[in-house]
């Protein structure tokens, strides 16, 4: 068993830790030089860089130092630069190296970088507080290359930069970004894929561009395959799909459809109209057919021609909204033929106006009905 002592020296709190002894006989400072470096940075951390002793004493694992000279230089121009105390904290618990990095050799270049490409101080200094590891990245070897290929591709440095803002692509200047996934970019090229397609592929689909080159070919092959065109604005999505998809799984995916009477080009055609219904959960792809082709009694040449519907939530979507047409029907409220898909496809403010606000009182109780199908409450206004 141990015990945390905090004791002042020299105005910062030390974290010192010992097996569990008489408090008389404790030691009180550190013999060791390298134990008093590591209890001074853990001092530190907890109280000029607002961690916990937890994250401290971690942090003190990666970084040493023996007086607050070097970090506070550093700190000091976080603070100049629009920093918040959360986001330094964030820093020094994630590179807690870059407290002994020289501020205007190392960090206000980078800070001037990401400037100069349309970020604006407050959106710097969170991406850089997120994203800490560019302070210690090469600007000249890492990180402007692989902007400049990323510009190439992207055509500006206003798409560059809401490339790397999005949560899903921010690492993608921290490497040599021509070497990752030129050779993919030039396939894709001589296939006939569009620039726009090839662009959003690294706009929001980068890591679809990380497979190794051979996982790659296969992942294009697969798409072609499906008859999907490499011309259309659907190819980039496939691709994505199918970067996260072995054939194993694609195979059960493709089996389950074949279960509910489906031809393969009846799958095909779903897959090429909307590529995302491949990648369904196998619960949530059996809930699907089941109520379209059994409750709906719909054809698979009817389904695959809408395949997007399998997508959408049975229980927060489909049933409840089908449970309120039901009962319209029935009331004699709505006394034409309703499309369904139309039905579904609706915004929530589109299916309350069209369906339920506009028929007012008479149908108070199908409101209760559909909120309680949906676990919430929803008010009618006139």
């Amino acid at each position: 068993m141990f015990i945390i002592l905090r004791r002042r020296i020299s105005s910062h709190f030390v974290i010192q830790t010992q097996f569990l002894r008489p408090i008389s006989t404790a030691t009180t400072t550190p013999q060791n030089p390298s134990d008093q470096s590591s209890f001074f940075t853990v001092s530190y951390l907890v109280n000029s860089c607002g961690l916990s002793p937890e994250l401290a004493l971690s942090a003190s694992k990666k970084v040493q130092f023996k007086s607050p000279s070097k970090p506070d230089l550093v700190l000091q121009f976080l603070r100049n630069h629009g920093f918040s105390n959360t986001q330094i904290a964030n820093i020094a618990a994630k590179r807690p190296s870059i407290l002994l990095a020289k501020p205007r050799q190392t960090l206000l270049p980078k800070l001037d970088f990401f400037k100069g490409i349309g970020f604006s101080e407050p959106e710097t200094a969170h991406f850089l507080s997120k994203e800490p590891t560019f302070f210690i990245r090469s600007l000249d070897r890492k990180i402007k290359p692989s902007h400049d290929y990323l510009k190439s591709l992207l055509g500006s440095d206003e798409k560059v930069a809401t490339t790397i803002k999005s949560s899903l692509s921010s690492w993608v200047l921290q490497f040599n970004l021509q070497r990752l996934i030129g050779h993919k970019v030039e396939s894709l090229r001589k296939l006939g894929v569009s620039e726009g397609s090839i662009a959003k592929l690294v706009k929001v689909r980068t890591r679809s561009l990380c497979k190794n080159n051979d996982r790659f070919d296969e992942m294009v092959r697969n798409v072609i395959e499906m008859g999907i065109d490499t011309s259309s604005a659907q190819f980039a999505n496939a691709l994505h799909i199918f970067s996260g998809m072995n054939d194993s799984t694609l195979e059960s995916k493709r089996q389950m459809f074949r279960s509910y009477g489906w031809s393969e080009d009846e799958i095909v055609l779903a897959i090429r109209k909307q590529p995302v219904c491949i990648s369904i959960s196998k619960e949530k792809l059996k809930n699907g057919l089941d109520f379209f082709m059994n409750e709906l009694k719909w054809k698979p040449s009817e389904l695959a021609k809408y395949p997007n519907l399998l997508g959408l939530s049975l229980e927060k979507r489909i049933l409840p909204r089908w449970l309120v047409i039901q009962c319209l029907l029935s009331k004699g409220l709505v006394k034409d033929a309703v499309n369904i898909c139309s039905v579904l496809k609706m915004t929530e403010t589109e299916f309350l106006q069209k369906f339920l606000v506009k028929y007012g009182n008479e149908a108070l109780e199908i409101l209760k009905l559909y909120q309680h199908s949906l676990g919430q409450v929803c008010v009618l206004e006139h």
